[in-house]
């Protein structure tokens, strides 16, 4: 049996997304249409999981999940309360816009996938914004079946009825990081 290895990797223009696909044509659309050029574009960055064959097994590396991430702006009347004390009209935030993982690896309940790519994506803006600032960072859940990965993963809904953006702290992020 093949010992496989996965590493995180920003997109670069080398690699072949054509093969990915995580069961919801929206995200693998993104991905394959669209996350190169929003990288160029300088929209977005894009990180890739990339499984590879060990180094006795020929063949090619693959694409088996991915996340973005962009700086944004989070107008405090548009979270609760209790997460906007004391902020002024608006602060620096990070969004994370898309996380998928490809459907050969869901089944992979050792593994985690989702999880993993989740936390290598909060400890990139952890680490971004605190070189360049970031109060919090938001997720659109695109769908209410994402609702509870997320939260079970720390992140807070708004309250807001049928709301599927969820926020968390970066000082939440970094110390769950840094136990």
């Amino acid at each position: 049996m093949s010992e496989l290895t996965y590493r995180v990797v920003r997109l670069a223009p080398d690699y072949d997304l054509s093969g990915f696909d995580c069961g919801e044509p929206v995200y693998n659309d993104w991905l394959i249409q669209h996350a190169a050029t929003s990288v160029q574009a300088g929209i977005c960055a894009v990180y890739l999981l990339v499984e590879q064959p060990a180094a006795t097994v020929d063949g090619p590396e693959r694409v088996v999940g991915y996340y973005a991430i962009n700086p944004t702006q989070v107008v405090r009347e548009d979270v609760p309360k209790s997460l906007a004390r004391g902020w002024p009209g608006s602060v620096p935030a990070w969004k994370l816009g898309k996380l998928a993982v490809h459907v050969d690896l869901r089944a992979d309940k050792d593994g985690q996938w989702g999880r993993q790519l989740l936390r290598n994506a909060l400890e990139t803006i952890v680490r971004v914004a605190e070189a360049g600032g970031g109060k919090v960072i938001v997720v659109d859940a695109d769908n209410t079946g994402l609702l509870a990965f997320y939260t079970r993963n720390g992140f807070k809904t708004t309250g807001i009825e049928g709301g599927l953006a969820l926020y968390m702290k970066v000082s939440t992020a970094r110390a769950a990081l840094n136990p």
